[in-house]
């Protein structure tokens, strides 16, 4: 029985000692997020997710314009200068008045470090491109491949944080960074 119970105690020093030994394992990154859908169709089942209370609509951005007109479409939906980073843009605005109010969403190129296009957009968007109102509540939040804009007037009763986290929601999983 002490032979027996020697062995058992020598076996399970001997695997302890090989489990904890140098066998090294390749790390492996893990694949980066994607959220699947257009653009379009993602700022639809946003506001599906957080309803507002006025008409609006989604606005496509043609990323191919390079004239001065369609860059400066692109500098007022997504405070980006060029479109050399993005394969996608979209936005939600009101369709009528002057509501402080803007949902973006644009897609990042592969291999391009998405929390540096957000820190372009905040930096580069005019939250009072209304000229009579201005948007107090501004986010940018990446999720995986997206990055999300979303600025708006506090004294309308919503708030930027509702948004992302209804488009978590319809991500299927919590941002990567909110700034």
């Amino acid at each position: 029985m002490k032979k027996f119970l020697s062995v058992v105690l020598a076996l399970t020093m001997l695997l302890s000692m090989t489990a904890c030994g140098g066998k090294k394992t390749e790390e492996t990154q893990a694949p980066a997020l994607s959220v699947s859908g257009t653009m379009e169709e993602l700022l639809n089942k946003t506001i599906e997710e957080r309803p507002v209370e006025f008409m609006g609509g989604v606005i496509p951005v043609d990323l191919t314009d390079s004239s001065e007109d369609g860059l400066w479409v692109l500098k007022n939906y997504t405070g980006l200068d060029s479109a050399e980073k993005i394969t996608e843009a979209a936005a939600y605005e009101p369709m009528m008045g002057s509501m402080a109010f803007s949902m973006v969403l644009v897609r990042v190129t592969e291999g391009t470090d998405s929390k540096a296009v957000a820190q372009s957009m905040k930096s580069g968007i005019d939250t009072r491109k209304w000229i009579c109102v201005e948007a107090d509540d501004l986010k940018v939040a990446g999720f995986g491949d997206v990055v999300m804009l979303i600025m708006l007037n506090s004294d309308s009763g919503m708030t930027a944080q509702s948004f992302v986290d209804a488009f978590a929601k319809v991500a299927g999983f919590d941002p990567a960074f909110v700034i």
